[in-house]
């Protein structure tokens, strides 16, 4: 059983980040990834702190030359019938990024590999536990390995901590309807749009390629009921927006690039054991209206290896926890004040289920 110091099971965004950081530091790092990141992914914009960790990743000229478009601000259409303004002018950082989102992953992770880590494309068949503790993992092709340290870095699917019983506090529910149009990118400009019907929300924005990624957020019972799974009927709602339609006006509707993602938000009851922890979206999932995502990703990435590289490892995880814990009583009070601002439309179902918080019983939510 060949072992090493860490593995990490998933190299996304956060899996590739960590091991970045723990291969800086000299350990044996393993990353875990089967997919060549071809299937489109949610989450494109990241702001410009986010440039701050790249450079510390010291992955920033790789980064810069896979020209990702440059994000100036946002513009929204948000508890007002008139056009709000964010930009970025302001930020010590510069800029914040409209990402080809396949190529910012497989970037972060063949710096990794470039780095040290070795890269083994496998899934995960099978976790071994004793306790509280992984003891090793089984791989696809029959092998095994093992490590002092594993991380959970799948993302929602939260493959390590599900498979030790662990369950996630959900604060909504939530779903992301995303396709994609053919279109000049300068019709968007260096922007990302928003804006609030009454039965959620729509995102816009222009990524590398001449195409735009459009999103819109609302309930699975809402969804359901408009029947916004047909390309059709998803358009037509699209079409009626005030902002965004007529942004796409030389745009052409690829139907078949629509797809559903879950997006709600949630917390593991418990993202550190006795030598394990979860990063990104493992730990902790945001709504995507935050454009907060990758940034957290690498954010936690980051505290992941200060904990595992802390000479008492049992101190550095509890800080971990208390890190995402404090990150995540953050996030819910800006998300509130957020959903609280739009009340235009009191009585719509989207609207008041989103500004009160559901209550939860494991992965069981009940409204």
């Amino acid at each position: 059983m060949k072992t090493y110091d860490v593995i990490i099971i998933g190299g996304g965004a956060a899996g590739s980040a960590t091991a970045l950081h723990l291969c800086s530091q000299g350990a044996r790092v393993c990353i875990l990834e089967p997919s060549n990141f071809t299937q489109h992914r949610v989450g494109e914009t990241i702001p410009p702190d986010a440039n701050v960790l790249l450079k510390e990743l010291e992955v920033w000229n790789s980064f810069l030359a896979d020209a990702h478009l440059q994000c100036y601000g946002s513009h929204a259409l948000w508890g007002a019938d008139t056009l709000g303004h964010n930009d970025f002018i302001t930020s010590p950082h510069g800029c914040g990024w409209h990402l080809d989102r396949s190529r910012f992953d497989r970037m972060l992770l063949a710096e990794a590999g470039a780095k040290g880590a070795s890269i083994v494309r496998q899934p995960a068949s099978n976790i071994q536990f004793s306790g509280d503790q992984v003891t090793s993992i089984d791989l696809a092709d029959g092998s095994s390995i093992s490590a002092d340290m594993f991380v959970d870095a799948t993302g929602r699917k939260t493959l390590l901590s599900r498979r030790l019983g662990i369950k996630r506090d959900f604060t909504d529910r939530q779903v992301t309807l995303y396709a994609r149009f053919d279109c000049p990118t300068e019709d968007l400009g260096h922007s990302t749009w928003l804006e609030a019907v009454h039965y959620g929300w729509w995102y816009a924005a222009a990524v590398p390629g001449e195409q735009v990624v459009v999103a819109l957020g609302t309930r699975p019972e809402v969804a359901k009921s408009l029947q916004l799974s047909k390309a059709s009927r998803w358009a037509s709602a699209l079409s009626a927006s005030k902002v965004i339609a007529p942004k796409l006006a030389k745009a052409k509707f690829r139907p078949d690039s629509l797809g559903v993602t879950a997006s709600q938000s949630y917390r593991v009851n418990r993202a550190t054991g006795k030598n394990w922890l979860a990063v990104g979206d493992a730990a902790s999932a945001f709504d995507p209206l935050s454009s907060a995502g990758i940034y957290k990703a690498l954010l936690t990435a980051r505290l992941a290896a200060k904990a595992i590289a802390a000479p008492s490892r049992v101190k550095g995880l509890e800080t971990y926890q208390q890190q995402l814990d404090n990150d995540y009583e953050q996030y819910l009070v800006h998300r509130q004040e957020m959903y609280e601002q739009e009340d235009r439309w009191p009585n719509a179902f989207f609207w008041k289920s989103m500004r009160g918080v559901d209550s939860v019983h494991g992965d069981r939510v009940v409204a």
